[in-house]
């Protein structure tokens, strides 16, 4: 998914973490994303290849492709009507 906020990963990480209630976790390489579900993770990055919706948000599920887009669609209704953000669907 992208969105059309233009804001820092960081910044990102820390308002939907906070928002949400989402736990953050951090890689033993560094790398940051978030927990919505014992099972679902969200990355986010920033990306200007798209420089309307240059926030990247990507949604990954333990279980496989179907599962992740059904968490994927969730978290876009979630987040957009939450935070007011134009979010894309990407594949």
């Amino acid at each position: 998914m992208r969105a059309n906020a233009r804001i820092t990963q960081r910044e990102a990480l820390v308002m939907l973490g906070s928002t949400f209630r989402f736990p953050l976790e951090v890689d033993d390489d560094g790398s940051a994303y978030l927990r919505p579900t014992s099972d679902t993770t969200l990355e986010v990055h920033v990306d200007d290849d798209d420089p309307l919706h240059p926030l990247l948000l990507t949604v990954w599920h333990w279980r496989g492709a179907d599962e992740a887009a059904l968490a994927r669609d969730q978290l876009q209704a979630l987040i957009s009507h939450t935070t007011g953000w134009t979010i894309i669907p990407t594949e």
